[in-house]
């Protein structure tokens, strides 16, 4: 087992990759990711943006959406949504709260939720709690607010004037998406299990789940303002370069579940079957100070 955690204990810092071919004038529907539907781009938006059913939600800070936002969005940041305790009824009481969130945001379960960011890639974070929820159709603007506004596409300013929705948000939860942190204790042991830490380099240097690997979050990105997702092809030999295959049950984290929804979202878009995000991550794993970490 020491001998397998050393070996996986791999990082992208320093590989040579392929340059992106991804560019903002490519839309999602042309990639070949296993699940297509779950992007949304400039155009789909556009022609939808007036419709009962779509609900846009800008994962922000409140004054990044005043200065500016897509008509009609609701606004929520990411602290506002945290879990950093995976006990059953920390997790039962945090689904009661969110819910609560989604009624205020206007969400209903029917309705068609695109989720963007402003350029931190983070829209994942609110993607993954959908997905965890059981909502039938949520997507990510691929590229954010930038790949919106380099569209040409309008802009609105001023604070969220969301309207709460007429019915109650009443989730689904999936199990097989979380991961918790008696069942993050019982994957460390386990063979055919690997951590990915979506934390940056530096912070994994200072400290990290025992053999984890090391693969930053925006490693998924292409390089720039707008953050567009890599290709399918590019993906996959990256995580490969580093020992990670669909055929492992994959757990990723970060601090506290967000940079790691990235890295859930990628994953299942490769087709990877097998991968559920503790969303606890290293904070939780550090609460214990009998668990291990490993430094650099």
């Amino acid at each position: 087992m020491v001998k397998r955690r050393t070996l996986l204990a791999a990082s992208v810092a320093g590989l040579t990759l392929p340059r992106s071919r991804v560019d903002a004038s490519q839309t999602p529907a042309s990639l070949d990711f296993a699940y297509p539907e779950w992007f949304a781009d400039p155009a789909w938006i556009s022609e939808r943006l007036n419709g009962e059913d779509l609900a846009l939600v800008a994962l922000t800070p409140p004054e990044d959406f005043a200065a500016s936002h897509i008509p009609g969005a609701a606004q929520i940041d990411w602290p506002e949504l945290e879990i950093v305790e995976t006990d059953e009824s920390s997790v039962e009481s945090w689904q009661g709260d969110v819910e609560t969130l989604l009624i205020n945001l206007g969400i209903e379960r029917r309705a068609t939720v695109v989720v963007y960011d402003g350029g931190t890639f983070w829209a994942a974070r609110l993607w993954w709690i959908l997905h965890y929820l059981g909502h039938v159709d949520v997507r990510i603007l691929n590229g954010g607010l930038q790949a919106w506004t380099k569209d040409g596409h309008e802009v609105e300013t001023g604070p969220a004037t969301a309207t709460p929705a007429s019915e109650s948000y009443q989730g689904e939860p999936s199990p097989d998406v979380i991961v918790t942190i008696d069942e993050a204790v019982a994957a460390f042991d386990a063979e055919d299990a690997v951590f990915v830490d979506a934390r940056s380099a530096g912070e994994f240097d200072e400290g990290h789940i025992p053999g984890a690997v090391s693969v930053p979050f925006l490693a998924n990105a292409v390089e720039g303002e707008a953050k567009f997702w890599k290709s399918p092809e590019e993906l996959l030999a990256m995580y490969e370069s580093t020992g990670i295959t669909p055929d492992q049950r994959v757990i990723p984290y970060c601090t506290t579940g967000v940079r790691s929804a990235v890295t859930y979202f990628t994953l299942r878009q490769l087709g990877f079957r097998d991968v559920a995000l503790f969303t606890g991550s290293y904070q939780e794993w550090t609460r214990d100070p009998s668990r291990p970490v490993e430094r650099a």
